[in-house]
Formats: structure tokens, sequence, C-alpha cells
């Protein structure tokens, strides 16, 4: 079905013929959003700034959670202004934008753990660092065609009431933001697959682990990994069954599915609107900033205290043995042997 609202046919310069988000947004979702994700990056900047080690994964974080924040005030711009263009391309942008962030992160938390494992290399299927630059690489990619797919959808729809010529027709838009969405949910089961064979690698690593080494709690970790991709993937499971049926259909513009899809569950009560405006459009990116919040990654890998730099993978509580052959204190003369009566 093509877009039905409200219409302008001459929209003045910045302007769209049409609401762009084919609804004008919510302002008690944008004001509660911006508010949310601004207090979630309080915890990701104090371990930011305070723990060495994992500062790459909690920045990514940080910065996530800003822009995210940034993007519902964009929404909040929408909202006083729905024909607004550059209003509509900030919001869905930037929204888009801060996930590349999160899944980063995600992806740098891997390498970590693998990191201050000792031995930890060969649990992998390959390198950490190529881990991390593909499939980064591939989200930026994917994450930039559901972007221009979403907006030259507006575009093809506008087109049709102003009679310009759109730059991509709406099928072909819709195709774009389509597979955008499917091939990064393919890369999320891929980059899972990865992680369940790491963790399986692990249990035959850690079964005999070397006393004098500290070794970081690196199944609760990959757990934790696997729980915010699954969460991650959720979310594009509904954005793929918003763009099938198309942008302006009935999905995309009755908020309840996404609370049906994202929740299992949904009510009419008016009161709750707000609540779910704000659930079903943040439940998955938030719920896993708030998770990497309250259970920080130097827990995972520093599980006798934070320590970073050389002599990370070494335990003070425990005695290092010393080799066959190797010089001792008493040898070199630091520990006399003279007995004073």
């Amino acid at each position: 079905m093509p877009y039905s609202g409200p219409q302008i046919v001459s929209p003045a310069a910045g302007d769209t013929p049409i609401w762009n988000y084919g609804y004008i947004p919510s302002l008690g979702l944008c004001i509660v959003g911006v508010i949310t994700f601004l207090l979630v990056a309080c915890p990701h900047l104090w371990l930011f700034v305070t723990k060495l080690g994992t500062r790459s994964v909690h920045g990514l974080f940080f910065f996530a959670t800003l822009i995210e924040a940034l993007g519902y005030g964009a929404r909040l711009s929408s909202h006083n202004h729905p024909f607004s263009r550059l209003s509509f391309l900030l919001g869905i942008a930037l929204v888009q934008i801060a996930t590349i962030l999160v899944s980063a992160s995600l992806y740098k938390a891997i390498q970590r753990g693998i990191k201050y494992t000792p031995n930890g290399r060969a649990l992998s299927p390959m390198r950490p660092r190529s881990l991390i630059t593909l499939f980064v690489i591939l989200d930026v990619v994917w994450v930039l065609m559901q972007i221009a797919g979403q907006y030259f959808y507006a575009g093809a729809e506008g087109a049709k009431i102003t009679g310009d010529t759109p730059t991509f027709a709406t099928g072909t838009s819709t195709l774009i933001y389509l597979a955008g969405n499917v091939l990064q949910a393919i890369t999320i089961i891929i980059v899972s697959v990865f992680v369940w064979i790491i963790l399986r690698r692990s249990v035959r690593l850690l079964a005999n682990p070397e006393p004098s080494l500290q070794y970081p709690n690196l199944r609760p970790l990959l757990i934790q990994i696997l729980a915010s991709l699954g969460l991650f993937f959720v979310r594009l499971v509904v954005r793929i069954a918003q763009g099938a049926q198309g942008p302006y259909e009935y999905a995309a513009t009755h908020e309840w599915v996404f609370g049906l899809f994202e929740y299992l569950v949904s009510t009419p009560t008016p009161y709750l609107s707000t609540i779910y405006l704000v659930l079903n459009k943040t439940q998955p990116i938030l719920l896993i900033l708030i998770l990497w919040a309250a259970r920080p990654l130097w827990k995972f890998l520093f599980p006798f205290g934070h320590r970073h730099g050389e002599g990370a993978h070494t335990r003070d509580d425990v005695p290092t043995l010393v080799s066959e052959g190797a010089p001792t204190a008493i040898d070199s003369g630091e520990i006399s042997t003279e007995v004073k009566v």
C-alpha cells in the first residue's frame, strides 16, 4: 500500500511532500529516548575513564549511546517538523550508525577475551583483529544500504506527488533496505557461530589450567556476547518484517506491532502507549547497553582484580614454580644461608 497520509503538493525548500516516517514521531518517545540513552552513557563513560584494558569496548558503547541520543533528538525535530527532509535523514542515520558502534563493541569484546586468555589465539577460527576489521566493514556497508533504502523509498513516494523523477523506484528502494537488513542478520549469525566455536574450544583449554596463570571468566563472557548478539538479531528480524510488508504498511505505521515482536506481549491500554513507544524502538539496543554497564568487561577479564599490561596473566596468590637449573635467590647471594647463634 502506498503512502496515504497528509500531503503537500508544493513543499517548501528542505521539506518533502509527505510525512517521511508515515506518522509523526511520538513526543514521549523522543524525550524519554534522549534521557534514557544519556543516563546509560554515564556508567560507560566511567568505565572508559577508569578501567584500563577495556577502554576500547566501553568507549564504543559510550559513543553509541551519545549517537542514539542525538538520533532521538532528530526524531524530536521531526515531531515538530514532520515534513523536514534533514530531520528525517538525521533521525534514521544516527540511530543506525549507533548500531555499528554497538556491534563493533561486541566484536572487540571477543578480541579482548581471547587476548587475556593464555594460549587464547588457538581458540579463534580466525585472527581476532581480522574478525573485527572484516565484520565492522560489512556492518558499515549493510547499515548504509538500510539508510539509503529507507531514504530513497520516502523520496520515491514523495516524487509521486510532486511529479519529480525519483533516484530509485519504490521497489528498488525496498530491496536495498531489505538486503541491508538480511545481510546484516547473516553477518550476526556468522559471528555467533564463531563465538560458539570459541566457547566449545575453551572447554578443552580450561579443563587443565596452569595454576600460576590468571584465566579470565571466558565462558560467562562469551555467553553474554551471544545473548547480546541474539538481542541484536531480534531487532533485525523486526526490521526485515517491516520492510517485507512495506515502509508505509501496517507493521511500519502501527507501533504496537514492534512491542509484540520484541516483548511478545501487547496491551490496548492507552496509558501505556508512551512506554510501548520507548520499548519497541529502543529495547534491543538499550538492553545491550544496560547489560554491559551492569556486567562490564573488566569483571570477566580480571577475576582476581583489575590488572593490565605485562604480567596480567600471572596470579599473585600462587607462587611461581622455579624450573630445574634456574638460578635462585640463594644461589645469587640475595639471601644469606649463614645461621646466627
